[in-house]
């Protein structure tokens, strides 16, 4: 499968660095940068894992139990997945008495595809 920028994706990143720039101090906690190794990229960002994330966002369950459902998982599997992504600090398992209510905290992961040398600010150029 070929990666393909469309107009939908760069307008994703486009709006949300627009909100960084509006509200600079409140936009560090809404992204994520991770340095993963292909193994551990592959390992940790399943398909399931990924459709919970944008499932908690979009259907905003009462509690894990009610994730479950709407998948068709094992509780005990969806727990181990929102407890890995909650350790990333992709989500957050707030405890409301018995239930567990998961939220997403993210709204940006940045995963380098490539080994980076670290660079000023000032020496880093946008290229179209």
């Amino acid at each position: 499968m070929k990666y393909k920028m469309t107009d939908e994706k760069w307008d994703t990143v486009m709006a949300f660095l627009n909100k960084v720039l509006e509200n600079p101090n409140k936009y560090p906690d809404k992204g994520l940068l991770l340095s993963l190794s292909d193994e551990e990229m592959t390992q940790i960002f399943t398909k399931k894992r990924l459709e919970l994330v944008r499932l908690i966002q979009s259907k905003k369950p009462k509690n894990a139990t009610g994730l479950s459902e709407i998948t068709g998982r094992q509780l005990s599997a969806v727990m181990r997945d929102l407890e890995l992504l909650e350790k990333l600090h992709v989500i957050e398992l707030e405890k409301n008495g018995k239930n567990i209510v998961p939220r997403v905290t993210k709204e940006l992961l940045i995963l380098p595809l490539v080994k980076l040398k670290p660079k000023r600010l000032a020496e880093i150029k946008a290229t179209a």
